[in-house]
């Protein structure tokens, strides 16, 4: 990867740090998910509106890391827009790419791809009559790494 481009991604990770978009809750959302870490209890609350199968909106909040909320920057700005399906393959391979990136960032990708997955669960459930308050999935792995694992 040449300098030009490791510098716009520095450049963007910082702004997404700095200035996190969809942050926050929406006051009547059509689906909410969680994306849970069971090992240490953060997790990412996704709230989405849905109008005609379009994500018309989507709000995270987090009790987590840095990571964790440039992540649900990126992934929400992602997914604005998009029809639910197209947001759920968005879900699916970042969490396939999840393999590439250091462990103690593949529990934040995963929290934040899983509170979409849960909420996007959450949607087809309410939409089939239940009224469902929420929708929780667990992600697979921790992102603490002992001193055995660095080495």
């Amino acid at each position: 990867m040449d300098e030009d481009k490791i510098k716009e991604l520095k450049d963007e990770y910082i702004d997404h740090m700095m200035n996190p978009r969809n942050y926050g809750k929406i006051a009547t959302p059509d689906a909410f998910g969680i994306g849970k870490n069971p090992f240490n209890n953060e997790l990412v609350n996704m709230h989405l509106k849905v109008k005609d199968n379009i994500i018309e909106d989507v709000k995270f909040e987090c009790i987590g890391c840095m990571s964790t909320v440039v992540t649900g920057s990126i992934f929400t700005d992602m997914i604005i827009g998009e029809s639910l399906e197209e947001a759920e393959d968005v879900a699916t391979e970042f969490i396939k790419n999840l393999d590439n990136a250091p462990i103690e960032q593949r529990a934040c990708g995963e929290m934040v791809a899983k509170a979409f997955l849960a909420s996007y669960e959450n949607y087809k459930h309410r939409t089939s009559g239940s009224d469902e308050e929420s929708f929780t999935m667990e992600i697979s792995s921790d992102c603490y790494v002992d001193d055995e694992e660095q080495k």
